[in-house]
């Protein structure tokens, strides 16, 4: 499910962040596991996006597919890459920062969790592996009869095609809008 779980991200982060919407086709599949499978930061395909959608938005043109967006996640992974090479000496102080601020700023929707979170990050630094489906479970459990979250499901698994239609594909997306509305780490980037 990893794959569909970016590919989800993407699709949120359009919707999220600049309110875009269309049909997921076979096409725009197709673009966003190519992203995948080669293995593009996030942070990346967020940039590209956000200046195509800068870009297009100056232009009065309608963004309609994630083919749109390909010729700048090209251009932008390539000069991360060139940037990266030989990037091995990193400043590693702030590992954790990232999930220290979370707990910094716990939202008080996912009070239930914090103990289960807390344990996770104690395992975590203590070098232990980590599993992080119970809580992602329980996280989806607290918030199945949210209106927000419901509605929202409800149009996307409408916008994406037929044959996508999947209950794991909704469970993601109800996962990974919550991970992204409630700003929670991606613990699993820091296993040992």
């Amino acid at each position: 499910m990893e794959d569909y779980d970016f590919i989800i991200r993407i699709i949120q982060y359009l919707d999220y962040e600049f309110g875009i919407r269309f049909f997921i086709t076979s096409r725009d599949f197709d673009v966003l596991y190519k992203w995948w499978e080669r293995r593009i930061p996030f942070s990346v395909i967020m940039e590209s996006i956000s200046t195509v959608v800068e870009d297009w938005a100056r232009k009065e043109k309608k963004i309609y597919g994630f083919s749109n967006f390909s010729y700048r996640v090209k251009k932008n992974y390539q000069g991360f890459l060139q940037l990266n090479v030989g990037d091995e000496n990193r400043d590693e102080s702030d590992e954790y920062f990232e999930i220290e601020q979370f707990f910094h700023q716990y939202p008080m929707e996912l009070i239930d969790l914090k103990e289960d979170f807390k344990k996770i990050f104690h395992r975590l630094k203590n070098g232990e592996i980590i599993d992080m489906d119970r809580v992602y479970q329980k996280l989806v459990t607290i918030f199945k009869t949210d209106k927000d979250l419901n509605l929202r499901t409800q149009f996307f698994m409408k916008s994406i095609a037929e044959k996508l239609q999947k209950p794991e594909i909704e469970q993601k997306y109800r996962l990974n809008y919550l991970i992204h509305k409630y700003n929670i780490p991606d613990f699993e980037l820091f296993k040992p």
